[in-house]
């Protein structure tokens, strides 16, 4: 039985369970959209912007189990999408995005020519670099292979980012599916798993650490690793992108994090990774401050391990796998008894948890953060922008429950957590949204506003205030000399949210004291959409990067016996 491109673009979505495209409207994908329609089972989601639909289809892929999808038109559409492509592609979140392209004709003959027809663009030229495959399809007959194969690549191994690209007159050319040829995926080999060694090194340990990292959550072994930390005793530690991987944890670690939890790390001697890339942001400039411990590294990209360190013990699996199998093999084993070290690092967070609180001006935002986290719901979905406003969320946010916290890690992008809280709650519209931002970052997507007031979604979009782009004004203050170009108050300032709550259909809150936020419990748990002001101090501080500070070496543990 016939039928067009586009149906079948659209049932193979069906089948993969995607119950939500987010995109921008554009003649180069109608046809798509209205098949995706088509089929009552696909719900179209269209946001204000096109990089929008790209962080919301981030989220949904982060979020469900399965790809979150972007749809974009040709030329501008599909060059809008790229900052949310690359951003999928580097925190390794599942997402396939659909770009429409001009007619065959025009794009297959132009020759030498910058352009021939209108809006085409070779977008998977661009895209490339930032996806783990990108295909213009030109052959009505090559659908299902690619389907499948771009399907297969998004989801397995590392998952990430991958493109198609499809003219308008493919999508209109009909096909017999039945004719179609397939993908098939190539066998997977079976892991040595080293898990005799990785029980040897714990046993002679004394101060290990797990350190999880976004692949926890990216493989979906959140329960897993929380039992293999129940059964080895062995204190937690997080990376940014592994905070909601495990509720009793001692923080998080990296060039802002927890002071308690980077001593950790320091003095470990034993650092078992788990789906952490040992990145920049994580180890510092110079590695060798982070740790001496011995590391066992743990991920499905091969391409992290032996990367940084001199790696003990290096496992390429699936980290369900994994945790799975060691979880099997130490349910009878003895560890050694750990709670002496975890004593050590408790009195390190008692005596530096107050390295956060730096903000002697009004309202501190690390203490905001801290009681905002005991009234925000056990199963809600908290999103971070980019900025000073990540890294306090990420100090002062404890995860409890099923919580989940979505942050743009590796591509750190701007403007991402207000379209990432539409896309989570597009996903999941019985679970408490809380979107954090900064004033510079809700400004790069604030038209998504215009959506949650119009579908009065629930969302609480939390905005840290100080008029200014607080994280460049610090560093410009520590390394350039009090040079503030771009961060002064004549060259940026935020615009009045009350105005702009007002004009979008939104509750406004304003909130200048850490005594008032408590007043907050109701309005988080409503469901209205609230634009909620956090005013702080104009020159808000964010603690020391752990490498520069001295008292790090002070609590350095020479002795090998404690």
């Amino acid at each position: 039985m016939k039928m067009n491109v586009a149906k079948y673009i659209a049932e193979f979505l069906v089948s993969k369970n995607v119950r939500h495209v987010f995109g921008y409207s554009g003649g180069a994908i109608l046809k798509m959209l209205d098949e995706m329609v088509a089929t009552g089972q696909i719900v179209y989601i269209q946001n204000y912007h096109e990089q929008a639909s790209s962080f919301a289809a981030d989220a949904y892929g982060r979020v469900t189990d399965t790809v979150g999808v972007a749809l974009a038109t040709s030329g501008p559409g599909a060059t809008n999408l790229v900052t949310g492509i690359a951003n999928a592609y580097l925190d390794s979140t599942p997402t396939l995005f659909i770009t429409g392209q001009d007619y065959r004709s025009n794009i297959l003959t132009k020759g030498n020519a910058r352009q021939n027809g209108f809006q085409d663009l070779n977008i998977t030229a661009i895209v490339k670099p930032i996806t783990k495959y990108a295909k213009l399809i030109d052959n009505p007959q090559e659908i299902r292979f690619e389907l499948e194969k771009a399907y297969h690549l998004s989801v397995s191994g590392r998952p990430g980012a991958v493109l198609l690209d499809i003219p308008i007159d493919v999508q209109f050319a009909e096909i017999v599916p039945e004719s179609l040829h397939g993908f098939t995926p190539p066998a997977l080999s079976i892991p040595d798993l080293k898990i005799p060694q990785i029980k040897k090194l714990i046993a002679g340990s004394i101060r290990p650490t797990i350190l999880v990292g976004g692949g926890i959550r990216t493989a979906k072994a959140h329960t897993e690793v929380r039992e293999f930390a129940k059964l080895s005793g062995i204190p937690v530690i997080a990376t940014l992108m592994g905070l909601d991987s495990v509720e009793e944890n001692y923080g998080f670690a990296g060039l802002h994090g927890n002071t308690y939890a980077n001593m950790a790390i320091q003095n470990s001697d034993l650092i078992i990774a788990l789906g952490a890339r040992f990145g920049q942001r994580q180890v510092g400039k110079d590695p060798s401050k982070y740790s001496g411990a011995k590391v066992v590294h743990v991920d499905i990209d091969e391409n992290e391990l032996h990367r940084i360190f001199k790696e003990e013990i290096t496992v390429k699996s699936h980290l369900k796998h994994f945790l799975q199998n060691i979880n099997s093999e130490c349910a009878g084993f003895s560890f050694p008894d750990f709670s002496h070290w975890h004593a050590i690092i408790q009195e390190w967070e008692k005596k530096y948890k107050k390295n956060a609180y730096l903000n002697t001006v009004g309202l501190d935002p690390v203490k905001a953060v801290e009681k905002l986290s005991d009234i925000i719901s056990h199963n809600a979905i908290i999103t971070s922008d980019v900025g000073h406003n990540q890294m306090w969320v990420a100090q002062g946010f404890r995860s409890r429950g099923e919580q989940r916290i979505l942050n743009s890690s590796g591509l750190g992008s701007m403007g991402f957590s207000l379209p990432c809280a539409i896309g989570a709650q597009i996903a999941h519209p019985d679970k408490q949204v809380i979107c954090f931002t900064g004033d510079g970052g809700l400004q790069m997507n604030i038209q998504e506003l215009m959506f949650i007031g119009h579908r009065k979604l629930p969302i609480k979009c939390l905005v840290f205030n100080n008029n200014t782009l607080g994280m460049m004004r610090e560093v410009q203050s520590r390394y350039y000399n009090n040079h503030y170009y771009g961060s002064n108050r004549d060259e940026f300032q935020c615009v009045d949210l009350n105005a702009i709550a007002t004009a979008y259909g939104i509750e406004y809150v304003c909130i200048k004291t850490l005594d008032e936020i408590s007043t907050l419990k109701e309005s988080l748990a409503d469901h209205k959409p609230y634009i909620i002001e956090l005013e702080i101090a104009f020159d808000s501080k964010l603690s020391n990067r752990y490498d520069e500070a001295e008292f790090f070496e002070a609590e350095r543990i020479n002795d090998a016996s404690i």
